[in-house]
């Protein structure tokens, strides 16, 4: 930990790498495939990454 800290977008969270092992790519990332009317209704007006 380099005690750094950033804001970050809510879909952004999906795509940081917090742990060696968390696929960055997975499902809810453009990477893994998620279409904007995948996202649950209320977080649809926020940006993808």
């Amino acid at each position: 930990m380099d005690w750094s800290c950033q804001m970050v977008g809510v879909k952004e969270l999906w795509t940081l790498k917090w742990h060696r092992e968390f696929d960055t790519s997975g499902p809810w990332t453009k990477a893994g495939g998620i279409k904007p009317q995948d996202w649950p209704k209320w977080m649809r007006r926020f940006k993808d990454y």
